[in-house]
């Protein structure tokens, strides 16, 4: 038994173990989210925080929930810690126990900075938030899921969808 965990841990260094992360587009995120809302953090506690709603993108709630916190491993990490007063887009889906949990886990986390403009996980600078949460809707009123296999139903026509892709960026990349 010596031998095999001396084993182990000698060969550990050498053997290459590759995670992958699961990232989802953001039309999926969209279409699968329960609710999608635009707020901040008012309070924080170890596994959790609480969210005050500013702005309902999808879906209805209370104006206060509670957001259970994703744990962070090497292939998806949040932007910054979770703080008092922090300004979010978030996607979300209802658990059983009554609180929400982030759609993808980072991907469904847009963190909202100063100049008004949208950070996610890949540091990567998406719309204002106001052009994506309209983006947002767009998409939302163009194309719904159908069964529990992720598959899109336009609700326009593709002259519709051409002319409202030249009327918001984000929508535009959703699409």
């Amino acid at each position: 038994m010596k031998l095999c965990i001396y084993l182990i841990v000698l060969l550990n260094p050498f053997l290459n173990v590759d995670f992958k992360r699961d990232i989802w587009t953001y039309p999926k995120v969209i279409l699968v989210a329960d609710l999608i809302v635009d707020g901040k953090i008012s309070k924080v506690s170890k596994n959790q925080y609480e969210f005050t709603i500013t702005q309902f993108v999808k879906g209805k709630s209370i104006p206060k929930i509670n957001v259970i916190i994703f744990e962070d491993w090497t292939c998806d990490r949040r932007i910054e810690k979770p703080k008092i007063g922090q300004k979010l887009i978030l996607f979300l889906k209802k658990n059983k126990v009554h609180n929400y949990e982030i759609v993808n886990q980072s991907t469904g986390e847009l963190f909202i900075q100063k100049d008004n403009s949208v950070n996610t996980f890949m540091r990567e600078k998406l719309s204002d938030a106001a052009v994506l949460k309209t983006g947002v809707k767009m998409f939302l009123e163009t194309y719904t899921l159908k069964g529990n296999e992720l598959y899109y139903s336009k609700k326009k026509s593709s002259s519709d969808i051409s002319k409202m892709k030249k009327e918001n960026k984000f929508f535009k990349i959703l699409v």
